[in-house]
């Protein structure tokens, strides 16, 4: 086309330009071919003579593209990885050119440069490492700074999901100050040795207070930041975990980030546990009015969470309840609720911030004096 033709004329009238640069200029032409082979066959049809010098617009970098290699394997050479990705940051001297010849002959049909360097050196380290490029989530992207030669990692966090039994009380998800040890600290500290990661954050879905037992399987996702390693044997690791008796793993197994969110998603119902201390003696037949509570729960922000939560009320659901006697002022009470709700001011109403309650229905004032989650009902909430 003589437009097309025009615009390649001008471009090799301001510089000696590489085969690369010169099919990078048209390369919105035909995405079918290299953007080199592309500048073969733009000078071979305008009969120009080869390159003559130095590239006036990538200054050699694509002719000397091969000794990035031993940069990034260098770089490389420490971290476990499956995938990775290929960046850079520009030279400003190289992204002037680019953009002052795009400004004379053009740049709606040109690829950065950029974008090819990045292109091309993923395809030589994937011969020379065996590992695979993934553009959207990589274990490890390169950084390669264009104008010193540097290569740098960003390694990605290795996410390790499972599910967890707490069979302790007394012991917080996450690690909290006033308690020697978590839920996050006997799960992540054992991987992170194993992975030579720097730190571990820990994603529950949800989570029980520190004086509650979760004996149903809670999902959650360990992140492990900077792993140094990814392949692992997570039997052993589940193992020792479970050893001490504190907490159960099951089907640890390596994930990727978008678990995370699928996690923090879910809003599965819950089924618990409690026992439940009455301040007087409750005949059966009163008892029989704790069926009032299945169904819609209004709750304002208990008091034992304001300094922490917004003070709002929230409408939840009790799907289900059964009781039985097992002391003369003591019951134990399982019940399904809808996610949100707070079991134990459904128990004693919180002077009137839960309603309706089990001390409002029977008339006398009761306590949780234990829980359990006995149940997170996470494959119903897919």
């Amino acid at each position: 086309m003589p437009e097309l033709r025009a615009r390649a004329q001008a471009a090799l009238r301001a510089g000696p330009l590489c085969d690369h640069c010169l099919g990078r200029l048209l390369a919105g032409v035909d995405t079918g071919m290299s953007n080199d082979q592309r500048g073969r066959i733009i000078r071979a049809a305008l009969a120009a003579p080869p390159q003559g010098g130095p590239c006036a617009l990538c200054g050699g970098l694509f002719d000397a593209i091969d000794a990035w290699i031993p940069r990034a394997a260098e770089a490389l050479r420490d971290w476990e990885f499956d995938t990775f990705a290929v960046a850079s940051h520009a030279d400003p001297a190289t992204a002037g050119r680019e953009e002052s010849l795009c400004q004379a002959v053009g740049g709606d049909l040109a690829e950065p440069y950029k974008q090819e360097f990045n292109r091309l050196l993923g395809i030589r380290l994937c011969r020379a490492t065996g590992r695979d490029t993934d553009l959207k989530d990589p274990d490890i992207l390169l950084l390669a700074d264009l104008a010193t030669g540097r290569v740098d990692l960003c390694v990605e966090p290795l996410f390790v999901r499972g599910r967890y039994r707490k069979l302790a009380r007394g012991l917080p998800q996450c690690r909290w100050r006033p308690w020697p040890t978590s839920i996050q600290q006997i799960v992540g500290d054992p991987v992170l040795r194993a992975a030579g990661g720097e730190d571990h954050f820990f994603h529950g879905c949800g989570r029980e207070d520190v004086d509650v037992r979760c004996l149903g399987e809670r999902p959650f996702v360990l992140e492990v930041v900077r792993p140094r390693r990814r392949r692992l044997d997570w039997a052993a690791l589940a193992q020792e975990i479970n050893r001490p008796g504190q907490v159960e793993v099951l089907d640890l197994a390596p994930c990727r980030r978008g678990e995370v969110a699928r996690l923090k998603g879910l809003r599965p119902e819950k089924t618990y546990r409690a026992r439940v201390q009455l301040a007087a003696e409750v005949e059966d037949g009163r008892l029989a009015r704790l069926a009032g509570l299945v169904g819609p729960i209004r709750q304002q922000t208990p008091t034992r969470v304001l300094k922490r939560r917004p003070d709002l009320v929230r409408d939840r659901c009790v799907r289900s309840l059964e009781w039985r006697r097992v002391g003369g002022r003591t019951l134990e009470v399982t019940v399904r609720t809808e996610a949100g709700l707070y079991v134990k001011e459904l128990v004693s109403g919180d002077g009137g911030r839960t309603r309706p309650s089990a001390a409002l229905v029977l008339g006398v004032a009761a306590e949780c004096a234990e829980l359990d989650v006995m149940a997170i009902h996470a494959d119903d909430a897919r």
